[in-house]
């Protein structure tokens, strides 16, 4: 009962804009997973709507990148989704959420790309990836960008 009134008032702001007949056709895993996204990440989900821009999807280095999201914990894969997407779910397969893709893009710059770390546009849910020699290397400056550099702050 102590939750009552905020139960209600939630229902009634989901009936502005969803009938409460078509409400009652869903469970609550499938409103959850519409509203918010599914809640485990799936790696090969995402590489279904992966595009790649300026780069190969058989690069050495993409082959690196889906090593090391392969290899990655649930709570991992969060933090990789907050750095390139600014979310931490994913939405369902043939969601409209999926319009553009996730876009994996070479990365340019000067010097030895084994020392750069990749580079993310939440806005476009882009992956800027340098063309690192080894999966060790990926998976280094990987998981050190996903867990240290969190400039929207809301990890």
């Amino acid at each position: 009962e102590e939750s009552r009134l905020q139960l209600e008032q939630l229902r009634l702001g989901l009936t502005t804009v969803v009938s409460p007949d078509c409400l009652a056709l869903w469970t609550w895993r499938h409103l959850e997973e519409r509203v918010c996204g599914i809640p485990v990440v799936d790696v090969q989900l995402l590489r279904k709507y992966a595009r790649y821009d300026m780069i190969s999807p058989e690069a050495p280095e993409v082959s690196y990148l889906w090593t090391t999201l392969q290899g990655m914990t649930q709570a991992d894969l969060r933090l990789f989704l907050h750095f390139v997407w600014g979310r931490s779910r994913l939405p369902p397969d043939g969601s409209p959420k999926w319009a553009e893709g996730f876009k994996v893009v070479h990365q340019t710059s000067g010097g030895d790309p084994d020392t750069w770390l990749p580079t993310a546009h939440t806005c476009f849910f882009q992956l800027d990836l340098p063309a690192y020699s080894s999966q060790e290397i990926c998976q280094e400056r990987v998981l050190f960008a996903i867990r240290n550099c969190l400039s929207l702050g809301i990890a």
